[in-house]
């Protein structure tokens, strides 16, 4: 087996000596430490932390042996937001969680937020002006944060979705800078911590406004929250009132921040490549003419299906999983984990394996062609997650995610606004760190 001290990686003085590219780009900078060290990194960190990338590896922490591998100590200020929701629970919490909201996101249940989505997107583009430039991050922002809130919610959430989503924005920027700053003691309170009390206070007052409306509803809908506060465990007692805020910050925050950000750099793609954009146009323009997409067209969007998972795999929203080691284990490759190191397992690193994505940099859909896709190993691609900790919404994300697209483009062409400094800003997802600028071009043969 392989101990740490041969696993190679940066010494603690080079790490000092990176820090100015750590702070610009920290996603390029652990694809150069895969690039130089292999499947295998030791970072010196607090806690000695492994950066592993071999498929085998991946599959055997996520799916073979997930008990043996919770999730960081990392994520403690996070949990100051999203308390015990799904995205920080541990067992037997997560699993019973899950175990109660899985219904509402099976795919019959979803079937019937097509129309939602759809709509939703034809409303809100109609307010795109012909030959005008967008930060396609904050649209998007807006847009799925209504969606959410129509679907799982049943609230019109259009006059509030640009605070909401904004308090969101902050309190992941502010939790990122508090973590990776220098520990201090809880009675100092720096900028940093004041912006994120300020953006958490704005979610909350939002989510216990919306819970105390529902609780008062004498005909509730039939939708998420209602599914939270109608829930009871197996003694028959009901979820408390900060475990079903825990849940509804957590699925309001990841249910529209993966489809934002995860489109926000498909139509920058798209946007930078003018002949595959051309081509989704023409798939659309063939499956459905000049009628807006239903959930019935999905599986006739296969390209575009194929441009959306190439997106994805290059600019992956959750872009990171970290674990910390309970028991010291035995990878498949012969890595020894030794008790209370952690691993990261990081999605941007990964999809730019060039044994299965030659040419990684590459925007090139045709990688996902089902021919050369099954090639690859299990767990090369994991945009979602994978096993217990699956993600809930990987089937309501992905349809989204078509819709959308196929709604935009067919009204609209896309060009990227020169001169702009496009850097990955790694939060608790993805995002482009100074937004994206298009110019809008309206196709004249598509007026819906």
């Amino acid at each position: 087996m392989k101990n740490a001290a041969k696993v190679p990686g940066p010494s603690r003085l080079q790490l000092l000596r990176d820090y100015p590219k750590v702070r610009r780009d920290l996603t390029r900078y652990l694809v150069e430490l895969y690039q130089q060290h292999g499947e295998t990194v030791l970072l010196p960190l607090i806690y000695p932390t492994y950066m592993v990338s071999n498929p085998a590896d991946i599959k055997y922490i996520l799916v073979s042996n997930p008990t043996n591998y919770h999730k960081t100590g990392g994520l403690r200020i996070g949990k100051e937001l999203f308390g015990e929701g799904l995205v920080t629970s541990e067992v037997p919490l997560h699993t019973r969680q899950r175990r109660l909201m899985q219904p509402m996101f099976h795919r019959q249940s979803i079937a019937n937020f097509a129309d939602i989505m759809t709509n939703t997107t034809h409303g809100w583009i109609k307010n795109w002006k012909e030959d005008a430039t967008i930060n396609i991050g904050m649209e998007l922002m807006q847009l799925t944060l209504s969606i959410v809130g129509k679907a799982l919610f049943s609230i019109d959430l259009v006059a509030e979705a640009q605070e909401i989503g904004n308090a969101f924005i902050t309190a992941q920027v502010e939790i990122t800078r508090i973590q990776r700053g220098l520990p201090l003691p809880k009675f100092i309170r720096t900028p940093s911590h004041r912006r994120y009390e300020q953006a958490r206070k704005t979610i909350d007052g939002f989510i216990h406004d919306l819970i105390n409306k529902r609780r008062r509803d004498t005909n509730p809908p039939d939708d998420l929250l209602t599914l939270l506060l109608a829930s009871r465990y197996e003694d028959g007692s009901p979820m408390s009132e900060q475990q079903i805020r825990d849940e509804a910050v957590t699925i309001l925050m990841a249910g529209h921040e993966t489809v934002t950000n995860g489109l926000s750099w498909t139509f920058y793609l798209l946007a930078r490549h003018p002949e595959i954009q051309a081509r989704v146009l023409k798939e659309i323009e063939t499956v459905l003419g000049r009628r807006l997409p239903t959930m019935a067209d999905l599986p006739s969007f296969k390209y575009t299906e194929m441009v959306l998972a190439e997106a994805f795999r290059i600019f992956p929203p959750a872009w990171i999983l970290a674990r910390r080691v309970l028991k010291e284990d035995n990878l498949p490759s012969g890595l020894t984990l030794p008790e209370g190191s952690e691993v990261i397992l990081v999605q941007f690193v990964c999809h730019r394996n060039e044994r299965y994505f030659p040419d990684p940099e590459q925007f090139n859909p045709e990688r996902f062609n089902p021919e050369v896709k099954k090639e690859w190993p299990q767990f090369a691609y994991f945009p979602f997650g994978a096993g217990p900790r699956f993600c809930i919404g990987e089937s309501f994300a992905r349809m989204e995610a078509i819709l959308l697209i196929t709604t935009i483009l067919q009204q609209f062409n896309l060009e990227l606004v020169p001169g702009q400094d496009i850097v990955p800003e790694p939060l608790i997802t993805l995002r482009p760190r100074n937004g994206i600028l298009l110019k809008l071009t309206r196709h004249e043969r598509q007026n819906l």
